[in-house]
């Protein structure tokens, strides 16, 4: 106390007042801050020093791809964060934000193998309790089905991935099929979810959120489905037909993309997984 004492008996004539000024306008500033933290912005409760999300650093042509070629390694199981205060939103306190809830592990030799690491979201909201729902009825009741049948030998897995980046939550879910006479099918579905607005996240908020425009980011998907169907054409001529791709189709177009995720780290994924609708294990990624 003694300092600011002195330094203030220093101040004399034009200074002081200028010192003055300087408080009001320190102590206004952070008295506008804290309504607009209060009041206004919409992520107070999980970022409340205003750090803002985590959208991550450009990367170059080589590190993308590499990030496209570990794709399979982010299905962990598990759990990433780059915010712990998240505890509000949880259903139970005691547990992650998403966890596996089911565990299904079982063989047998002559009719199946399954090995699904079912999630759910634990998160207090209406808009997850159906999305968990859904989970369960379409994981947990497949792994149980393929169990209980004897006319074909069936190897099922599931796994996921799950991040959270400031206000977003997503899952990944990828299944893979695989029956006898039949190629591996390959499936995935996303769900990325605002703790704030409770519901779920468009692909133009995230291109929003990644400061980048949406003519951007359809231009990346059409050179990258470009270069897939090209590589496609190139292996079918050696070794016979693989997937083909219509580079024609609304797939492509972002507003009909419903496959993606934001991570942990500021990267979002666009996924067309052929998989969801016939049998096939390819997956074209787009990344930004």
């Amino acid at each position: 106390m003694g300092f600011f004492r002195n330094f203030g008996n220093n101040l004399t004539g034009k200074n002081r007042y200028i010192f003055l000024i300087f408080v009001i306008l320190f102590c206004i500033v952070a008295l506008s801050l804290g309504i607009y933290v209060q009041f206004f912005y919409q992520y107070s409760d999980i970022d409340p020093w205003l750090m803002g999300a985590n959208i991550g650093a450009k990367k170059t042509v080589e590190e993308y791809t590499l990030l496209k070629n570990n794709f399979n390694e982010l299905f962990q199981n598990n759990l990433k964060t780059s915010n712990d205060d998240i505890t509000d939103h949880k259903l139970e306190t005691e547990k992650e934000l998403v966890y596996t809830a089911y565990n299904l592990v079982n063989e047998d030799e002559a009719y199946y193998t399954v090995d699904a690491q079912i999630p759910i979201m634990n998160i207090d909201s209406e808009t997850i309790q159906k999305i968990n729902s859904e989970i369960k009825n379409e994981y947990y009741n497949k792994a149980n089905s393929i169990m209980r049948q004897t006319k074909q030998n069936i190897v099922y897995r599931v796994s996921y991935a799950s991040f959270v980046n400031a206000d977003y939550v997503s899952l990944i879910i990828k299944s893979i099929l695989k029956e006898e006479g039949k190629s591996e099918k390959v499936s995935i579905k996303t769900y990325t979810y605002s703790l704030s607005k409770e519901e779920l996240v468009t692909l133009e908020e995230l291109i929003n959120l990644k400061q980048t425009t949406k003519e951007a980011v359809q231009k990346n998907i059409n050179s990258e489905i470009r270069k897939s169907y090209e590589n496609a054409q190139i292996i079918a001529n050696e070794y016979g037909t693989l997937y083909e791709r219509d580079l024609n189709s609304d797939r492509y177009q972002i507003e009909n993309t419903n496959t993606y995720f934001l991570t942990d780290d500021g990267y979002v994924y666009i996924l067309y997984p052929y998989g969801n609708d016939t049998y096939t294990n390819e997956i074209d990624i787009v990344i930004f």
